[in-house]
């Protein structure tokens, strides 16, 4: 039996990467960092505050812990150049 292939950086391995730097966080940035990853598409924090039924200030305080991490990436939202959108960060988008 052949060993994996390991020279892309499979979705299993970025996983645990993030895994280790998910253990350090809040319950609370958990089920942010969660909730982002199972979406298809960028959330706000109105969104995720309303997903996770997590206060806003919670929500904002866990997507700055998650960015400072490097977990969470940020956009200006198309719609609205008030808002940002948040997702995961290094994920691959076509599973």
């Amino acid at each position: 039996m052949s060993p994996p292939d390991t020279s892309t950086g499979s979705t299993i391995e970025r996983s645990c990467s993030d895994c280790e730097r998910l253990r350090d966080q809040s319950p609370s940035a958990k089920l942010v960092y969660r909730v982002l990853d199972e979406s298809e598409s960028p959330l706000t924090t109105r969104a995720l505050s309303d997903r996770t039924l997590l206060s806003p200030r919670t929500t904002r305080y866990a997507l700055r812990r998650l960015r400072e991490a490097d977990l969470v990436t940020r956009q200006t939202s198309p719609d609205d150049p008030r808002q940002y959108q948040y997702q995961t960060a290094n994920i691959d988008r076509t599973r």
